[in-house]
């Protein structure tokens, strides 16, 4: 075989295989970054996202960022609490988390409910007490209850649960209604107000002159829990 046979042999060769593996290289799929498992061990992220975090897009970046602060601020991550959760995932329920909680994305705890012995001013939420409407259920003494919560505070009131107490001229001693979770929608924005409504077995007669006589009556909430929109908890 002459040189130049031999030369153009090798050329040849060398085209086949630039080209096998030109081909092999666009058949490999392309690995999506959203997949990757995220440690439960947060001292392990930076190590172990670094180059897949490069390579999401910026907006997925900062909401990625704004995931792992919530993670680390709720000490779900670091106790294997959370094992699992891709990047996609993260990124679903960050989303969700921050259409319910547009004002606080990385779920940081309010100053008051950070510090032992801190309760909220029963002024900024008063309660009213609406007409009484008769229960549903046989029981002459089982009342249908809507007291009226105003926000006087600055941020929308989510949902309340507790104990409301009633005082009253007539009463020796503060009647007390127990108020199952109770979802408010729309939200109670500042300065607009709520209604609760609970139904209650009333007994006394004295506490039945009460309700029909409002004008020395006082209702507050004694104890309980105010959820705001913004993932805040005022304890009373």
């Amino acid at each position: 075989m002459s040189a130049l046979h031999q030369r153009l042999n090798k050329a040849l060769l060398i085209a086949i295989t630039a080209a096998s593996m030109s081909l092999a290289s666009c058949s490999m799929p392309q690995v999506d970054p959203t997949s990757k498992t995220i440690p439960t061990d947060s001292d392990q992220w930076q190590q172990n996202l670094g180059a897949t975090f490069e390579n999401l897009p910026k907006s997925d970046q900062q909401l990625l960022s704004r995931y792992m602060l919530r993670m680390k601020l709720s000490g779900a991550y670091g106790s294997g609490a959370m094992p699992r959760t891709t990047i996609k995932q993260a990124l679903i329920q960050q989303r969700e988390y921050e259409r319910l909680h547009p004002n606080n994305p990385t779920g940081k705890k309010s100053p008051l409910t950070n510090q032992p012995g801190i309760t909220a001013n029963a002024q900024n939420y008063p309660v009213s007490l609406l007409p009484v409407k008769t229960s549903d259920s046989d029981s002459l003494n089982q009342v249908k209850l809507q007291f009226m919560l105003s926000n006087h505070g600055n941020i929308a009131i989510q949902s309340f649960e507790g104990t409301l107490t009633m005082t009253d001229i007539a009463l020796t001693e503060g009647k007390r209604f127990d108020v199952p979770l109770s979802e408010f929608d729309p939200a109670i924005k500042p300065e607009q107000s709520g209604k609760i409504v609970i139904e209650s077995s009333i007994e006394d007669i004295n506490v039945m002159r009460a309700i029909r006589n409002t004008r020395d009556m006082t209702i507050e909430i004694s104890q309980g829990t105010l959820n705001l929109i913004d993932g805040q908890e005022i304890k009373f």
